[in-house]
């Protein structure tokens, strides 16, 4: 069953993180956002993004001195015709991205199911996909050759039964947009953790990503590199201590300095439906 969401009040809590947020930091400019326009396709699964900076000098994080990543909790999300990245933030929920949802003539086209850790041992769950959460105001032709819904590319799919004992699920962090442009790469980067590169046989780690621009529309754009198959999957920050989704992935766009840079759905876009998914 696929549904589009009636638009709802925020939880207290909730709406008071969104409200109030960390104060931008001392010295940090507001600048405006450089303007976006639609870019090209993502390079095809099976190899890696050749534009990436981890085939530049850009410092990784030292993941081996920081707290495990939730790879059970990230998963393959086996499509009709593809796949893409998901990652379990409820007990039989899973987050993705929208355009995972439509087939490429713009209709519903539901995941046939979730596979949970996969990877060269197999998974740690499976479950099938029965239901499936997007904005009403998503449409995939707009999506595509505009920019106009940018951060509505979102998903939350409906498992058939509970897989979180399992696999563990993973907090959401709603960053605002200077918040994320503080994300300034190395060991104050972020996590992206895509099926794409290894063509669906295994999770891609990119660390030491660094937040290029932040827009108004809940997205952003990083440095980190992605191909398709990697879409819907984690952008991860540690925050108090615990790997945090800020944002997922979502296409490639282009900006007046800047041509094929990947952008992501920041976390304020989905948290208030996930939160209802727990």
């Amino acid at each position: 069953m696929f549904r589009s969401i009636a638009r709802r009040s925020l939880p207290p809590l909730l709406a008071l993180l969104l409200v109030l947020g960390p104060v931008l930091p001392a010295g940090a400019e507001d600048t405006a956002p450089l303007p976006k326009r639609p870019g090209g396709a993502a390079p095809p699964s099976g190899k890696a993004d050749p534009r990436s900076r981890q085939n530049g000098a850009e410092p990784e994080m030292h993941l081996g001195q920081l707290p495990e990543l939730p790879l059970s909790a990230i998963g393959l999300v086996e499509l009709t015709s593809g796949f893409c990245t998901g990652t379990v933030v409820g007990r039989r929920a899973v987050l993705t991205a929208a355009h995972c949802v439509f087939n490429d003539f713009g209709n519903v086209s539901m995941p046939r199911r979730f596979l949970a850790g996969q990877g060269d041992d197999g998974y740690v769950a499976k479950a099938k996909v029965v239901e499936a959460y997007v904005n009403p105001d998503f449409n995939l032709k707009l999506f595509q050759e505009s920019n106009d819904i940018d951060g509505l590319d979102w998903a939350i799919l409906e498992l058939d039964r509970d897989i979180a004992d399992s696999t563990g699920l993973v907090e959401i962090a709603p960053l605002d947009r200077h918040q994320l442009r503080a994300i300034s790469g190395g060991d104050n980067g972020f996590v992206q953790i895509g099926y794409g590169e290894e063509d669906g046989d295994r999770v891609t780690i990119r660390s030491g990503c660094k937040v290029m621009e932040a827009w108004e529309d809940n997205t952003f754009g990083h440095n980190c590199g992605s191909v398709q198959g990697d879409s819907g999957g984690p952008d991860l920050a540690l925050i108090d201590g615990r790997w945090q989704i800020i944002g997922i992935e979502s296409a490639e766009i282009d900006t007046d300095r800047m041509e094929g840079v990947d952008m992501a759905v920041g976390a304020r876009s989905f948290a208030e439906e996930a939160a209802r998914h727990q």
